[in-house]
């Protein structure tokens, strides 16, 4: 295909088998900023309400190859891509095929971030404190509590989102799970770190660190998931814990690290993700530029407002998990009043468009849940 046939707008595509605000929160504001935004969708077939966020959506029903993705992308040309770690190896084999015209290199590194035991083993060759790691194929449970005692933690290889991440209070159910894997290669132990929850979040660019937040997580939405609630912090061991990475890895575009801080004041990295954060907008309203960092990352141009941290301890409620803990943080009137002030924020840094879909895909998810919670199934056509 000819330079001529490449549309006109750079882009940046989301690749996903599931849908993600933090995906949809940053399709918002790109397209907001004169990106196209284009989305590839494994096993999410039909109309979804996120749809209208982005200026294209492909829907797969099956698996995606490298081939296939390429071809799809081969009329545009791709500033960046964020694609769930499942489908990302594919995603960046695929951005390979396409000819180098027709696309940046911002996502190289990326790939070798995937692994979570590899990358934790890179992190320790650092110098930098990771948590000990065993891989399950080649330690029976029993060897590996006896080197981590309990509880002990077990992760997928390659996951996300807090999704195949276990902990384990006793032999006999670490014992049973094990049991039940059909590819312990892709499995690992993990010594468990007592601790608060930290994130360094970044978005760097080919000059270097462009911005720079660091929080702790109050709350999620479920065990493991996405941040509902954070505090942020003026913590510079951290902060410096995440320079020292990035400037090791040579990663570009967002990323984020996750710390557990011990009772002795260590923080332990334990995972790092090459891509948008659920945090994204949180630390934008909290006075952090991400937007008009990640903007000038894609098109070298463009004006990151200069930092304007929030006093420590300073709470945040994401958008839209956070509103139940945000409406209980003050009394009733008061609280309507911070609630609105929060969706206004929101509103402005998201869009209309992104709300209206919003006002949409609750009610919608809300019938969809309900529905399968009935056990109500079609009945089958008469014959008569």
């Amino acid at each position: 295909m000819s330079h001529s046939a490449i549309h006109p707008r750079p882009a940046v595509v989301f690749v996903e088998d599931e849908q993600w605000e933090s995906f949809f929160q940053l399709a918002a504001i790109v397209r907001k900023a004169g990106f196209r935004t284009v989305r590839i969708s494994v096993g999410l077939i039909g109309w979804q309400a996120g749809d209208s966020l982005f200026d294209r959506n492909v829907s797969l029903s099956s698996l995606l190859s490298p081939q296939l993705l390429s071809d799809i992308l081969l009329a545009e040309y791709i500033a960046d891509v964020q694609p769930t770690e499942s489908l990302a190896t594919t995603t960046y084999v695929g951005l390979d095929l396409l000819p180098a015209s027709s696309r940046s290199d911002i996502w190289k590194g990326r790939s070798l971030l995937l692994d979570k035991w590899k990358t934790s083993n890179a992190l320790r060759n650092l110098g930098l404190r990771t948590p000990d790691t065993l891989l399950a194929d080649v330690t029976s449970p029993r060897k590996a509590i006896e080197q981590f005692s309990l509880p002990i933690v077990l992760k997928r290889r390659v996951g996300s989102s807090g999704s195949n991440v276990g902990m384990f209070t006793s032999l006999e159910s670490l014992q049973e799970f094990t049991a039940t894997l059909d590819s312990p290669d892709q499995w690992f132990y993990e010594r468990f770190i007592q601790g608060r929850s930290l994130v360094c979040a970044s978005c760097v660019s080919d000059d270097g660190i462009d911005v720079i937040a660091t929080y702790e997580v109050l709350k999620r939405t479920r065990l493991h998931g996405p941040s509902s609630v954070v505090e942020f912090q003026a913590d510079a061991r951290m902060a410096e814990s995440g320079r020292s990475v990035i400037e090791a890895l040579n990663i570009r575009g967002l990323v984020c690290f996750d710390m557990i801080r011990d009772s002795d004041g260590v923080a332990w990295i334990h995972d790092v993700n090459p891509r948008v954060f659920e945090g994204l907008s949180m630390c934008q309203l909290a006075g952090f530029d991400f937007r008009g960092a990640y903007i000038r990352c894609l098109s070298g141009r463009g004006y990151i407002e200069p930092s304007r941290p929030p006093n420590p301890g300073s709470k945040m409620y994401g958008f839209p998990r956070g509103r139940r803990e945000l409406f209980r943080s003050a009394p009733s009137g008061a609280a309507w009043v911070r609630t609105l002030q929060w969706l206004w924020r929101n509103w402005r840094l998201l869009g209309t468009r992104y709300f209206l879909i919003y006002t949409i895909k609750r009610p919608i998810s809300s019938i969809q849940q309900n529905w399968k919670m009935s056990g109500i199934r079609r009945r089958a056509p008469s014959p008569h």
